[in-house]
């Protein structure tokens, strides 16, 4: 079982993190993120709820953008959460926060 919701409509699959992105959490996100662009080209993860969040899963998330980038389709982090946007920072991933997050 996995925590990250998933909802498809009108092509987009929206996929809705919890609040606790912790190591064990890595897999099941890349799971997630893959599942999604095989089944869509636009794909959004909304990041409100996070509280904690890992490397690992930061990661998984910079690999989705940049492998999404390259095929042309489309990837955005809506409304980061505080405590997300921190740990993008502790990283020196600012900029790439800046280019995918949507408000």
């Amino acid at each position: 079982m996995t925590l990250i919701k998933w909802n498809e409509e009108a092509g987009r699959v929206r996929l809705a993190l919890p609040s606790d992105l912790d190591l064990p959490m890595a897999q099941p996100l890349l799971d997630s993120l893959r599942a999604a662009f095989a089944v869509s080209a636009d794909v959004t993860v909304h990041a409100d709820a996070v509280e904690r969040v890992s490397a690992a899963c930061v990661q998984a998330l910079v690999v989705a953008a940049r492998d999404s980038a390259a095929r042309g389709a489309l990837f955005a982090v809506a409304a980061p959460s505080e405590s997300f946007a921190d740990a993008c920072d502790d990283l020196g991933l600012q900029g790439w926060l800046k280019q995918w997050s949507q408000a």
